[in-house]
């Protein structure tokens, strides 16, 4: 896949799913223009403590609170031409169709924005953590961590990895929660990685989000003012919210590497600045706690002698790999076998929901509901699309109607740009320019 097409993919980070508290509420009357404004004080006021320090770089900056529904947003900047709508301190607009709404960064206008979907979570901490995260992403590029390309993480979909990811982070949990035996957890969380990452494609796999995802939610949570106390429930609860998700594949980050990061923040304040886009997170970690792992420890045994759910982990796991399988076969009798549409990728920018998407063995990953914008239009699904692993195409079911100019199928529409026209290709479709 070209570098180019990978840098124009935009994705809704996993931070804007996590579980809202009751504490710190935003008053249910407040307006959005209300609510943005808050938001833009309370980080602006919070990063200055900071003054740039976490990252050697003011992290506050371009930001965009948009209603997915109406595409209305508030900003705290102007654009580039002076064309939005000043209300007091923020500013107003309406988002352009061509856009993808997402929690992301956007290159728009001559301006670089952090994008994040309205409504914010209630609790103000939560609320913090996740316009910082997007903020990170913001600078990404001027911290060194740019041209970033994540890789599918599909192995974390299956019945063993699951269970190894789950004790790594049961073995985390007991790290937070002990006095004394904080290193001993530590070594069996990173050996049931080590386990896990047993070839150089997973471990470059999982890698590769750590950096993008990982650095940017540990950055979030550290800035956020939690204290100690709170930072640890935090971590324990949002590690136990995670275990709901019915996928793994693209949220782990968001658990691993601020349980780690924290933890070794204790010990090594800025520890985060060695890091490089380059940077092997695993063994940046072992070395760094000074654990040493025996690449013959069996897993199952340090679970059982550990108080890490392990039986109660094995139940759960084991019924949802059964639906697992079968819902495979029914996605492969659904975009590989019965009449489909494919749509060739050029140049496109992609949002799509990461908590319930299925890898599809070596075929590529089946999203739910996405939203692509490319040379030939934008295409909106809403009951499930096949990606390819290359992201050189995507596929859809079958059209019902091709004569119009918004297409539609079963749980997807596409708008078609001029001089592109489907068709058919023996039982299959094919969008063919024209």
């Amino acid at each position: 896949m070209k570098k180019m097409l990978l840098l124009a993919i935009i994705m809704l980070c996993y931070s804007c799913f996590t579980k809202k508290s009751d504490e710190g509420n935003l008053n249910q009357e407040l307006t959005e223009k209300e609510i943005a404004r808050k938001t833009f004080s309370d980080i602006e006021s919070l990063l200055k403590i900071d003054n740039g320090k976490f990252w050697n770089k003011q992290l506050y900056g371009p930001i965009i609170l948009v209603n997915p529904k109406t595409r209305v947003f508030f900003s705290n900047e102007n654009n580039a031409t002076k064309k939005f709508k000043q209300i007091n301190s923020i500013f107003s607009d309406t988002l352009p169709k061509h856009i993808n709404i997402a929690n992301t960064a956007i290159n728009w206008d001559n301006k670089r924005w952090s994008m994040v979907i309205l409504p914010l979570p209630d609790d103000k901490t939560s609320r913090d953590n996740l316009v910082i995260h997007e903020l990170f992403h913001r600078v990404q590029p001027e911290i060194g961590f740019d041209s970033l390309q994540e890789q599918s993480n599909g192995h974390l979909d299956t019945y063993t990895n699951r269970i190894l990811l789950k004790l790594e982070l049961e073995a985390l949990k007991s790290a937070l929660s002990s006095k004394n035996e904080i290193k001993q957890h530590l070594k069996n969380a990173l050996t049931f990685r080590k386990i896990r990452q047993n070839d150089e494609q997973k471990k470059e796999a999982e890698n590769s989000l750590e950096i993008n995802e990982g650095l940017a939610e540990f950055t979030g949570i550290m800035l956020s003012g939690r204290d100690k106390n709170e930072m640890k429930i935090h971590l324990i609860n949002s590690i136990n919210q995670f275990y709901t998700n019915s996928t793994f594949v693209r949220s782990f980050a968001y658990q691993t590497v601020p349980v780690y990061g924290y933890l070794l923040s204790n010990q090594k304040n800025k520890w985060h600045k060695d890091i490089s886009k380059n940077t092997k997170l695993t063994d940046y970690f072992i070395e760094s706690f000074g654990i040493d792992i025996n690449s013959n420890s069996s897993f199952e045994l340090i679970a059982q002698e550990n108080n890490y759910n392990y039986n109660e982990i094995l139940k759960v796991e084991s019924v949802r790999e059964d639906k697992r399988l079968a819902k495979i076969l029914q996605l492969k009798t659904k975009f590989l076998e019965q009449p489909t549409l494919k749509l060739n990728l050029e140049k496109m920018k992609i949002s799509f929901d990461p908590r319930n998407i299925t890898p599809l063995e070596n075929f590529g990953t089946v999203y739910p509901t996405m939203r692509i914008t490319d040379n030939w239009g934008i295409l909106t699904v809403n009951n499930g699309a096949l990606l390819a692993s290359n992201w050189e195409n995507v596929i859809v079911t079958q059209p019902v109607d091709i004569d119009s100019e918004i297409i539609i199928g079963d749980g997807w529409s596409l708008e078609l740009n001029e001089s592109w026209k489907i068709e058919k290709v023996k039982d299959k479709f094919e969008l063919k320019k024209h």
